[in-house]
C-alpha cells in the first residue's frame, strides 16, 4: 500500500512539474529602427516554444522593469510578446525576460501581494531578447548648417569685395 502510494505521489509530481524546465524556444526579435519622430521605442519579440511534453501553456512575461504582461498565442507554438519604453532610456543590449505559465503567473501575483520579491518565483524559461538602439536623426540639424554655410559665404563675399575695392 505505502508503494503504491508512494509511486501515486511520484507521479502527481511529475505531472505538476512536467513543463517546468523542460521548454526551448526559437527567438526572432524585431526593434523600431528610426526615432527622428517617435517619443517611444517598440520591441516586439517572437518566438516558437516546444516543450518536451507537447504541452501549449498560456504565457506572462516579467520584464527587468517589473512589469507582467500577458503573452499574445499567434500561432500553433508561436507566441509574440511586446513593449515600449521611451527614446532617451532606449538603449542596445539584452534584455532579459522571464517567462511564466499560469501556475507561476499565480505564484507571482502571489508573491506580489505579500510583498515578497517577484524574483524568487521560478520561471518556465527566461529568454534573452536583443534589442538596437533607434536613429534618432543627425547630429546637426539642416538649418544650423545652412546658417553657418550661409554667414561663411556673406564673409568670404565681403571680405573679397573689400580686398578688391581696395
Amino acid at each position: 500500500m505505502q508503494r503504491q502510494l508512494f509511486a501515486l505521489c511520484l507521479i502527481a509530481v511529475a505531472c505538476a512539474t512536467g513543463a517546468q524546465g523542460s521548454c526551448k524556444a526559437t527567438l526572432s526579435a524585431f526593434s523600431t529602427q528610426d526615432a527622428t519622430i517617435l517619443t517611444q521605442l517598440a520591441h516586439v519579440a517572437e518566438f516558437t516554444l516546444q516543450c518536451s511534453n507537447s504541452a501549449q501553456p498560456s504565457l506572462f512575461a516579467e520584464f527587468p522593469c517589473g512589469k507582467v504582461v500577458p503573452v499574445a498565442k499567434v500561432g500553433d507554438s508561436k507566441y509574440q510578446v511586446s513593449w515600449v519604453e521611451d527614446i532617451k532610456q532606449g538603449s542596445s543590449g539584452n534584455v532579459q525576460v522571464r517567462l511564466f505559465d499560469e501556475d507561476g503567473y499565480a505564484n507571482v501575483r502571489k508573491a506580489q501581494r505579500d510583498g515578497d520579491k517577484v524574483s524568487s518565483v521560478k520561471s518556465l524559461l527566461d529568454i534573452t531578447v536583443p534589442t538596437k538602439s533607434a536613429y534618432k536623426g543627425p547630429w546637426v540639424k539642416a538649418e544650423i548648417l545652412a546658417a553657418v554655410l550661409v554667414g561663411g559665404v556673406a564673409y568670404f563675399a565681403f571680405t573679397t569685395k573689400g580686398k578688391v575695392q581696395s
